[in-house]
């Protein structure tokens, strides 16, 4: 019992980086939201980096659309998505804990966050990434 508190308790392996989606999916900024859409659909992803000149600028969600396009009953297709994502894109380092990250996205309320390293965008860790950690990190029982 002790041992396996112990385990728990340890932050070995929680960095960021094992648990992030490293695929980066993206959409130019004047992309319509339909299109931005039709991407998230086709990458089973709930989020979207928006480039500009080879940069990352911003970032567009399942919930940005919802909120700031069908909510407000505007065509998706006349939107362009650099009107509805949010900027600046809020990062974490690779090599901070997952705790850390969680801590991060509830105070700015996100389910989304970009990783990165060496001041580069390397991948995306989102809330769902959470349930790989817990079953990773709580499912070590020793029998």
């Amino acid at each position: 019992m002790q041992n396996e508190l112990e385990d728990r308790r340890s932050t070995e392996n929680d960095e960021v980086r094992f648990y992030m989606t490293r695929d980066i999916i993206s959409v130019v900024r004047n992309a319509s939201v339909t299109e931005a859409s039709q991407t998230m659909f086709d990458y089973n992803t709930g989020s979207l980096l928006i480039e500009q000149d080879g940069e990352y600028v911003g970032i567009v969600t399942e919930g940005d659309i919802s909120k700031r396009v069908i909510a407000q009953i505007k065509h998706p297709i006349d939107v362009q998505v650099e009107a509805i994502m949010s900027k600046p894109i809020i990062s974490i380092e690779a090599n901070q804990l997952m705790i850390t990250a969680f801590l991060i996205m509830e105070k700015h309320g996100l389910r989304h966050i970009a990783v990165k390293e060496n001041n580069k965008i390397i991948g995306m860790l989102s809330i769902r990434d959470f349930s790989k950690y817990y079953i990773r990190k709580f499912s070590k029982r020793k029998k």
